[in-house]
């Protein structure tokens, strides 16, 4: 995805602030949930087998007293230890032990104090423990301290039985009147295949966890790429608009969303509108100022097309704000600047307040003859409106001079064209159109 650049504030960039807010949070937390799910797996999957194995040992204990009555004791004959239940000598009797083992898939130990008697644990060749070597036979000190001297059923997730690492639980076989350890009975997993399931399960959940910060991730990097586009372009627009580019034109896309983004938009379009009428615009009048007027008549001339200017002053001005203050000298000239303004809609050109009482009338794609008949419209207009201000009807006149745009006459040369005859109309009585 490609990403937008943006300006920066002081060494960090408004999109790597966004991410930071954004992403990292994300990632932090996506770390956390992962340790946290796997430690709640593994340690739910070990207390899961802790259970399986109690309830194989509560149940192989369950099927000796059933098969066996009377209590397990060890009784040393023909120079070894054979290992009783009750009267039954059980120390060759494997089928119940192996037919849970089937069932089960545990391995079973049935102790007489530390050392096993019974086992369905066999090593590499077959073997069972019980028969290869008394290290086999004898429990590690940790047990024999735990359950046979302590009397307490306990769960290893790393007991070693001939080399071979085991989730086991082991439980201390008590006398019938509960004050005596006659052994233990211990069943065992082997870790290994208990180990791969949690890891299996916790990969699992990394995987499902590390795809759904992916995804997550990718709509945040396109909301992001979005949001920063949008005040790209805000930030563009505004540049422009410092630059004097008062043309310069939004992004669509900006004022188009219904967010608050789109309303700063619509506010930086209507802040454009406000700053070039400040800039282009005469605060009384509302025309174009002399500045953007000398810019349309650059455009213009750099277009090639003919055209006329006309410089109209409004006759014996002085007079308004002398006799009737400059306020109603400002009426006067808001109201001939509407009515020149509406002269000026019905024809191609534009008009601006050139200076005090003066007025510049632009003709485009017009020659003198055109620019004389829309002048005289105007003078006529102007004949026809009455300024009332205080109380009092003023009638006003203009005198205008015109000139048109010939090859090689540069532009300032044309206005002071038409400003000579302006001079000369006023000579000649005021209240006239001269070309």
């Amino acid at each position: 995805m490609k990403l937008a650049r943006v300006t920066k504030k002081g060494n960090r960039s408004f999109y790597i602030e966004f991410l930071m807010m954004t992403l990292v949070p994300l990632i932090v937390c996506g770390i956390v949930m992962i340790m946290v799910c796997s430690n709640s797996v593994r340690n739910g999957m070990t207390v899961e087998a802790e259970e399986d194995l109690k309830n194989v040992a509560l149940a192989v204990r369950m099927a000796f007293d059933e098969a066996y009555p009377g209590e397990f004791k060890a009784v040393a004959e023909n120079g070894g230890i054979a290992l009783y239940k009750g009267e039954t000598l059980i120390s060759d009797k494997y089928d119940l032990i192996d037919g849970i083992e089937q069932k089960s898939r545990l391995e079973i130990s049935i102790f007489s104090m530390d050392t096993r008697m019974l086992t369905t644990l066999k090593d590499k060749s077959g073997t069972r423990l019980t028969d290869i070597s008394m290290e086999t036979r004898v429990a590690s000190d940790r047990i024999v301290q735990d359950v046979y001297h302590d009397h307490k059923s306990m769960f290893y997730d790393n007991v070693s039985i001939d080399g071979v690492e085991y989730y086991a639980y082991y439980e201390p076989v008590m006398s019938d009147d509960g004050s005596t350890c006659l052994g233990m009975i211990g069943v065992a997993k082997p870790a290994t295949e208990l180990k791969s399931r949690i890891n299996s399960s916790v990969n699992r959940n990394i995987i499902v966890m590390l795809l759904a910060i992916l995804i997550t991730s990718f709509f945040i990097l396109r909301f992001a790429n979005s949001l920063v586009t949008v005040v790209k372009h805000m930030l563009d627009f505004m540049k422009n608009l410092a630059d004097n580019k008062l043309d310069s034109k939004l992004n669509p896309s900006v004022v188009q969303r219904e967010d608050e983004l789109g309303e700063m938009g619509r506010n930086l379009n209507s802040l454009q509108i406000a700053l070039r009428r400040l800039i282009e615009r005469d605060v009384l009048t509302g025309l174009f100022n002399r500045r953007s007027a000398e810019k349309k008549i650059d455009a213009i001339e750099d277009s090639g097309v003919r055209y006329c200017v006309a410089i109209g002053d409004i006759d014996h001005f002085k007079k308004f704000n002398d006799t009737f203050g400059h306020e109603c000298g400002d009426v006067v000239l808001r109201e001939v600047a509407h009515l020149l303004n509406d002269g000026m809609n019905k024809r191609e050109g534009f008009v601006a307040r050139w200076g005090g009482e003066e007025f510049l009338l632009v003709f485009v794609n017009a020659g003198i003859d055109e620019a004389y008949d829309g002048l005289m419209l105007i003078r006529q207009a102007l004949h026809d409106k009455e300024v009332e201000y205080d109380g009092h009807i003023h009638k006003v006149t203009m005198t205008f001079g015109a000139a048109e745009k010939t090859d090689g006459v540069a532009i300032n040369h044309l206005i002071r064209a038409a400003d000579d005859k302006l001079y000369e109309g006023k000579q000649g009585g005021r209240d006239r159109v001269i070309i």
